[in-house]
This record gives C-alpha cells, structure tokens and sequence, in this order.
C-alpha cells in the first residue's frame, strides 16, 4: 500500500509539472475529464499561431461653394478593370440587370466589398426603407454604422453615391421635404431629384463617407420606382 500511495504521488506531481509548463490553469484541466500523459505532453507542446492582415484604405474630398468634388470611378456589371485618375479599382460585382454599362461611383468605390448583407428596400410617400439584416451586426462609429446609397441613371450614365448615415438599427429615412441633391452633394447629382415613377437603385453598406469607417462591406442592390 506504501508503495501505490508513493507512485501515485509521483505520478501528480508529473501531472502538475506538465500542466505548468504548458501554461495551463487547474480549471482547464478539470474541463478536460480523464488525460493521458500523452495528451498532456501534447498540450505541453502545442502552439497556434493566428495571423491579421490589415488594407489601408484612402479617402479624398475637397469643397468647392458648398459642392463636393470627388474623383469617381467607373465599374462595370462584368467586373472589368478600370483606371481612372485616383488609380485602378477592380470588381466582381454584379449588378441589378437594370443597371447596365459603367456605374460611376461619386466619392469612396465600394463595388468590390463583399455583400454580406441583405436589403429587400422599398419607397412610399418619400420615406425610404432600409431594411438590411446588417443593421445591429455592424458596429457603430459615432453613433453611425451604415450609409445608404443611390443609383441614378442620368443621361444614359449611372452613377452611385451615399445621400445619408443610419443609426445603429435604423432601417427608414424620411425624406419628405428634402433634398436629395442636398444631401448627396457631389456633382453631378447634387442637384438631381427623383421623379414620380423613375426607377432607381437602393444599396446600404459599412460607413463610406466624412471620415467615418467600420467595416469594408455592403449589400445587395435593390431596384424600386420612387413615388
């Protein structure tokens, strides 16, 4: 009996030896149930190593008599590469089959995010809705989590271009009494307006516009007739 109780004994102090070196708390081992000294030294010898890789992005505005002037880049529904005067931006986006030829982009070119959210977006009586499974998984800066954009088809060119912020969980503006143009301000659709029965493109995604930034994703684009 002396014998067993003296191999016992030194069989934990192995064991805690073990757990020590591999930086292990006794609460961790009892999570475990039964080990073996081979998985302990298993343990011992583990090491995971986790790598971040981060992309530096760069915004530019400048004013000019309350109008914002931004460079635009063009994407197409095939995902071409364009070069425009701010560098080459490269999509694999497809767009709504309405939306066809280039769509330039007026300020930060979002097209090549990921579309990890999504809108099924809807206008009545000038209040927009937004709703976007995204809206309390985003995190906020300031408040905001997400801009919404517009696809405007003028002349033939469409353009795209944020008109606003939504809170952390707001899916709805009201834009009764507003501009449009106003809010968007950058030529040329600073001074557009929407027509009764013109179809136009609805999208949200991560914060885009006034220095403001959370996550380098988007949605889907949602066709509608504003009225």
């Amino acid at each position: 009996m002396a014998k067993t109780a003296s191999w016992m004994k030194k069989g934990w102090v192995a064991v805690a030896a073990v757990a020590l070196a591999a930086g292990c708390e006794t609460s961790t081992l009892d999570d475990e149930g039964t080990l073996t000294l081979d998985q302990l030294n298993g343990l011992a010898s583990t090491n995971v190593a986790v790598t971040v890789t981060t992309t530096p992005t760069t915004e530019t505005e400048t004013t000019s008599t309350g109008t914002t002037t931004t460079p635009t880049t063009e994407t197409t529904p095939t995902g071409t590469t364009t070069t425009t005067g701010t560098g080459t931006t490269t999509t694999t986006s497809l767009w709504p089959a309405e939306i066809t030829g280039t769509v330039k982009f007026l300020g930060s070119d979002v097209s090549s995010w990921p579309v990890t959210a999504s809108l099924n977006a809807s206008v009545s009586g000038g209040r927009v809705n937004l709703p976007y499974s995204k809206a309390k998984v985003w995190p906020a800066s300031d408040g905001m989590n997400a801009n919404p954009w517009v696809f405007v088809n003028l002349n033939g060119q469409w353009y795209a271009a944020t008109w606003e912020y939504l809170r952390y969980g707001q899916t709805m503006k009201d834009m009764r009494g507003k501009s449009w143009g106003g809010h968007i301000k950058v030529a040329p659709l600073s001074s557009w307006e929407p027509r009764a029965g013109e179809r136009i493109g609805l999208m949200v995604s991560g914060l885009a516009r006034g220095g403001l930034s959370n996550v380098r994703e988007r949605s889907n684009v949602c066709m509608v007739t504003w009225n």
